[in-house]
């Protein structure tokens, strides 16, 4: 079997995403893909929405990202065509990886969103999580969506001492 380019980077997608136990971002797979120069960026969104499509990955989708994991059949299809990566390119995504695990988790750990209720009125929910563990869930609700996005902004930004500070008024 000739393996084409975009196959090519189908397999390295799986191949991140089964290399973890948690869903990545498309930030994180798109970094990787680029800063190795393997292709340019439709490509790597033409991938991700072809497996996506395929259902062999999975989407959720946030105000402000995606995270994909794999799904069974992603597993399936990667085990049956590993083959077709070069332990080269196996080895630069495991290293990738353990160099950017710290960042990778940090920014997976924090997370925000917002949902419209009513006309004028936003829920705003914000989550400290590790692992599978949720530390903590705030939700709040405001009365417009440029004050859910600032919710959202102050909480990426602040959420451990938000946490420290609740944690300590309530002790």
């Amino acid at each position: 079997m000739t393996s084409t380019p975009q196959m090519i980077y189908k397999l390295m997608i799986l191949y991140f995403l089964d290399s973890v136990n948690f869903p990545l971002s498309n930030a994180v797979i798109s970094d990787y893909i680029l800063d190795k120069g393997y292709t340019d960026y439709f490509t790597i969104q033409k991938a991700l929405s072809e497996l996506c499509e395929d259902e062999l990955i999975e989407s959720e989708t946030s105000h402000k990202s995606t995270c994909y994991k794999l799904t069974d059949d992603g597993k399936q299809t990667l085990d049956c065509f590993h083959y077709e990566l070069s332990p080269a390119i196996k080895n630069e995504i495991k290293e990738y990886l353990k160099e950017h695990f710290n960042t990778i988790i940090e920014m997976l750990s924090i997370s925000s969103d917002y949902t419209r209720m009513r006309n004028n009125e936003y829920l705003v929910t914000m989550k400290i999580t590790e692992r599978d563990t949720l530390i903590t869930e705030v939700k709040i609700t405001v009365s417009s969506e440029e004050a859910a996005r600032a919710c959202c902004q102050g909480w990426e930004k602040n959420s451990s001492d938000i946490y420290s500070f609740v944690v300590k008024k309530l002790m």
